[in-house]
């Protein structure tokens, strides 16, 4: 049972919702923070190519800005003043990548299959709007896994399973269940500033077959600048084995400490201990939410079976009134009984799925944040090589014997390790920008997500107490209006008794004169 405002996987997101995640990556300024290093790998595509593509048409006049992503507020206002100046067309609309999820196909299989449609004016795309996209739970969980790959800095929303093993939920509500929180991480991953033009997410929408990045995978990670990077990209809970409403206990990693942590390596260590209390908060409260599952499934049981009894009373019962009340009683207890099971309905879904979620997002930022550490690591490894390097080449040209090859091989080297310098610096310096805004961006995350669920599952657990409280009402009125009916029957009986008393009394006196 679940209200129309917590369950439409097709509602969109709130303004406010986008207004805050606009300014949250506006405030940092990383729009497009590849946009610079000019990548030749097709992963990104720079701003300077929005232009030529939204000329050729575009949707920004059938969706609202509040969909996507903004571009930084100091480069719209850099665009604004250079097209006032040359009297050109207006601002290009932003970028937009929406999508709808439509319902679940496949439900035999173990892995789940989707559809959803695709609008966007992104550059890149072969087409607008795209119908009915398929994609199984299995090439989101590549996708997912991919950008975890492809960008460690980053923090990748956690993807939530395609099933749900929950035995206490209809199959209905499970399906309805997992197209919403699909269609929540598609939004996220959409309106992400740097996941939005990701090169295979735009091959996830149009390739014609099974969407397979493994091959692109290792290129891209390795254009990325993490060619040495080791980085073990962590995927959902449904593919690792947890998933939603497992009881097991997850491991979950630490942030390895700074010697002489900076004021943002101490934030993130505040941070790190903070979701450490967090996680082992909610996965206990995720277990203490299964269990209370099952015990109002098991009271909906009882309550049933005692209105079966009470019903089987009143049908036997040789008074009619009394048997009239057992009946009614024992439809009471049927409609509580019911009410018990939707409330182990309620238990059993959306708080554990969120939970269990949140449990394995708290993984993640540990992972992520674990990542920034070794891509500085990463970058003083390849600082020093190319320190060597260039002590090298100091050494040839002081030389006066060495050959033309050994020369250009030696340089060759040297202009390699320097560009690999100059990846990794860029790397790090962007790193904690995206990092924090990714953070800023995981805290509202949470706490919306959470409020939603506890202010859903409350309302609908008043509403199910109202309607217990209002068929307790209407028996207990019945009861009393049944009690009132025999006392009146019996008092009538009593003085139809007492009448003929006396009138036979009269009549004997009358034959004895």
């Amino acid at each position: 049972m679940f209200s129309g405002e917590e369950i439409d996987p097709h509602r969109e997101a709130s303004s406010q919702q986008n207004t805050v995640r606009q300014s949250i990556y506006e405030d940092e300024n990383i729009s497009n923070p590849f946009a610079s290093e000019g990548r030749s790998d097709g992963a990104w595509e720079t701003q300077e190519h929005d232009g030529h593509n939204d000329e050729s048409g575009g949707i920004g006049g059938g969706l609202h800005s509040s969909d996507g992503v903004q571009a930084s507020s100091e480069s719209q206002n850099t665009h604004a003043g250079a097209t006032e100046a040359a009297g050109a067309n207006p601002p290009k609309p932003a970028p937009v990548l929406k999508f709808t999820v439509s319902h679940v196909v496949d439900r035999s299989k173990r892995a789940p299959g989707f559809t959803f449609d695709v609008a966007t004016n992104l550059p890149g795309y072969k087409m607008r709007k795209y119908s009915g996209v398929e994609r199984s739970q299995i090439e989101f969980e590549r996708l997912e896994t991919h950008l975890r790959a492809t960008y460690p800095e980053c923090l990748v929303p956690t993807l939530g399973p395609g099933t749900t093993v929950s035995k206490y939920v209809p199959d209905f509500q499970n399906e309805r269940l997992v197209v919403l929180l699909l269609q929540q991480w598609l939004h996220r991953v959409a309106t992400h500033p740097i996941f939005q033009r990701d090169y295979e997410l735009r091959q996830f929408v149009e390739a014609p077959f099974a969407f397979s990045p493994s091959l692109a995978l290792s290129s891209a990670a390795a254009a990325a600048g993490g060619s040495g990077l080791s980085i073990t990209a962590q995927g959902s809970g449904a593919g690792g084995g947890g998933g939603l409403f497992s009881w097991g206990r997850p491991r979950h990693p630490r942030l390895v400490r700074s010697a002489n942590p900076t004021p943002f390596e101490h934030h993130l260590e505040l941070t790190s201990d903070n979701l450490e209390v967090f996680q082992k908060n909610i996965a206990d409260a995720r277990r203490w939410h299964g269990r209370l599952a099952r015990t109002r499934a098991r009271l909906s049981v009882d309550l049933k079976d005692v209105g079966t009894k009470l019903v089987s009373v009143g049908v036997v019962d040789h008074n009619a009134q009394l048997g009239r009340s057992f009946k009614r009683l024992g439809k009471c207890y049927f409609h509580l009984g019911a009410c018990a099971f939707t409330q182990s309905n309620l238990e059993g879904s959306r708080p554990i799925a969120v939970e269990d979620i949140y449990t394995l997002a708290g993984d993640n930022v540990q992972k992520t944040m674990n990542n920034r550490q070794l891509i500085f690591t990463e970058h003083q490894v390849a600082q020093r090589q190319l320190e060597r390097k260039r002590q090298a080449v100091a050494v040839l040209r002081a030389s006066s014997n060495i050959s033309t090859d050994q020369a250009q091989e030696t340089l060759a080297e040297f202009n390699a390790a320097q560009a690999e310098a100059d990846g990794k610096r860029q790397r790090a310096e962007r790193v904690d920008k995206v990092l924090a805004a990714d953070l800023r961006a995981f805290e509202y995350y949470r706490e919306s997500d959470i409020r939603a669920m506890f202010s859903a599952l409350g309302r609908e657990q008043l509403q199910i107490e109202r309607q217990a409280l209002g068929e307790l009402k209407a028996a207990l009125a019945f009861v009393g209006t049944s009690s009132k009916s025999s006392d009146i029957g019996s008092t009538n009986n009593n003085n139809s008794n007492n009448t003929n008393n006396g009138t036979s009394h009269g009549h004997g006196g009358g034959a004895a004169m």
